[in-house]
Parts: structure tokens; sequence; C-alpha cells
């Protein structure tokens, strides 16, 4: 028996590193550090960093749909 390979196409990402982006919903300046599929989810994902109020660098994981570009904004 032979078999065969699923043919997937991905979406081209919309953003990628270095890009400096926003939630949709909100919130801080963010710069795109990463930008590609993962394994757990369909989609494309950002791993995105930028500093809080207090100064301390954060980062997460956010799906591409989520995040649109920030305009004139300093980020991480």
């Amino acid at each position: 028996m032979r078999l065969g390979r699923r043919l997937t196409r991905r979406a081209k990402p919309t953003y990628r590193a270095g890009d400096v982006l926003k939630l949709k919903s909100g919130g801080r300046p963010m710069t795109a550090t990463w930008s590609g599929p993962v394994l757990f989810a369909s989609g494309n994902w950002l791993i995105c960093q930028w500093f809080n109020d207090a100064g301390e660098l954060q980062q997460e994981m956010f799906p591409e749909e989520t995040l649109e570009r920030a305009s004139h904004a300093l980020a991480a």
C-alpha cells in the first residue's frame, strides 16, 4: 500500500520579525521576534516582545489574526 503525502498550503505570513505590532484589542506596541507556523494550532503565529510599565521585558506568542501594525510607535 502506498501512502500519499497530503499537500497543505500555508498562508504567507502577513508580518515578519522586526515589525512593530499591537493587539487589535489594544495595548502596547510590540516588536515581532519570530513569525511562522506552529505544530499545536493552524495559521501563522508571532512571538512578540515589549516592555511593561515597570520596564520589564515581556514576551508572548499571538495568532497573526489578533495583531495589526502599530503606527508611529516605539517598541522593545
